[in-house]
């Protein structure tokens, strides 16, 4: 009886003498000590980009709950009103910089480089980690720029903060495009497994349905949240440099080109002081919404350009693509009127964003373009090899 117990305990274990089922991977003693340590880090990475991307999102909402709620937050394009970020008051001499109240404004608050220790003004962590940080570097630096014509140093001054956060962002950016452009590529294949189970109701037909999209995603080595994570880096993004050039003194008094007003909305000049120099906004409505369609297209044409020979898959594929025109004609129109009715330095950071999303959108074609002619090559030498 003896034997036959450890015979059928044998059968059930098998040959192998590592943990039992079940046990965490550090436990099986027979594991490679750099293997468990790789496999460790690996969850340490993944739970510390969950916990950097859900950050991220909340300091997103919170800046934009309060940017609507709180009243020593409030936007005003006239000097003296509202938020303003500067020097305190008779500091420089340079009205530009030093920071007062208008005698008939009710609701003003500063943001001067002694906030930080003092505690006076619009108080949260978003401000504190992240406008406060950009709006001095952007002061200080236009300071040292001042004598600049025509508000050139404002425009670099966007350009630069810009330029820092596209660095920061860059790798989660690349990341992204190549997660949608894989997902792109199995489109039409999805479109036919969705075709497949239309008319399915029951759970077991849906089940499947979920186990072939993630076997498909699973082939192409296809992680679906992954194409989300620039989203999670968006909103606060943008909220930042919209802070920035709405509350920054010197930005809010800046004419560029000594034509556009940067705290002026392009609508309201152009219905309110059409004469006197408000149609000049017609151009700056076109530069700013035109690049914007632009740096839309522009990944649209590339991907065309990388799949010249291949066509639709099936119809439904065709009805997907047509969705998703669909919504970015929607997004476009949306950005048009964010653009219309926002100041003038809101658009100028549109403007310059469209500039980076083109110049990544090139990047990505000719790293794309590589990656599949790489691709072909190793696929020609396993054929010829095999033959």
């Amino acid at each position: 009886m003896g034997n036959q117990s450890a015979l059928k305990y044998s059968n059930i274990r098998g040959n192998d003498t590592s943990a039992s089922a079940g046990s965490p991977f550090w436990a099986d003693k027979n594991t490679n000590r750099k293997t468990v340590f790789k496999k460790v880090m690996k969850q340490v990475w993944r739970w510390t980009k969950i916990a950097i991307f859900l950050f991220m999102m909340l300091m997103g909402l919170w800046g934009c709950f309060q940017t609507m709620v709180d009243p020593t937050v409030s936007q005003n394009s006239l000097i003296g009103r509202g938020l303003e970020f500067g020097y305190p008051f008779a500091t420089t001499g340079d009205y530009r910089f030093d920071l007062q109240m208008a005698i008939d404004s009710n609701q003003y608050n500063s943001l001067t480089f002694e906030w930080a220790i003092s505690g006076v003004g619009p108080t949260s962590p978003f401000y504190a980690l992240f406008v406060w940080p950009a709006a001095a570097i952007v002061t200080m630096f236009m300071w040292v720029t001042k004598n600049w014509w025509g508000g050139m140093n404002a425009l670099l001054a966007i350009f630069l903060l810009l330029l820092f956060i596209r660095i920061l962002t860059m790798a989660i950016s690349l990341k992204s495009s190549f997660q949608n452009e894989k997902m792109t590529e199995v489109q039409g294949q999805i479109a036919e497994i969705n075709a497949k189970y239309k008319d399915a109701k029951d759970n077991q037909s849906k089940q499947m349905k979920q186990q072939e999209i993630m076997a498909l995603y699973n082939k192409n080595n296809i992680k679906p949240f992954a194409a989300f994570e620039q989203m999670f880096l968006t909103l606060p993004i943008f909220l930042i440099i919209y802070r920035v050039v709405t509350i920054v003194r010197p930005i809010k008094v800046t004419i560029l080109f000594n034509i556009w007003n940067f705290a002026a909305a392009p609508l309201t000049q152009l219905f309110s002081n059409f004469i006197n120099g408000g149609w000049t906004y017609i151009f700056f409505l076109l530069l700013v919404i035109g690049s914007q369609i632009f740096s839309m297209k522009m990944p649209q044409i590339f991907a065309r350009k990388r799949s010249r020979n291949a066509s639709t898959a099936s119809d439904e594929g065709k009805k997907q693509y047509k969705k998703t025109q669909r919504t970015q004609n929607i997004f476009m129109i949306v950005m048009c009127v964010i653009v219309a009715f926002s100041a003038v330095g809101v658009g100028v950071y549109w403007f310059l964003n469209s500039l980076f999303t083109v110049a990544q959108a090139w990047i990505m074609h000719i790293l794309i373009t590589k990656r599949k002619t790489k691709d072909k090559q190793s696929g020609a030498r396993l054929v010829n090899f095999d033959i």
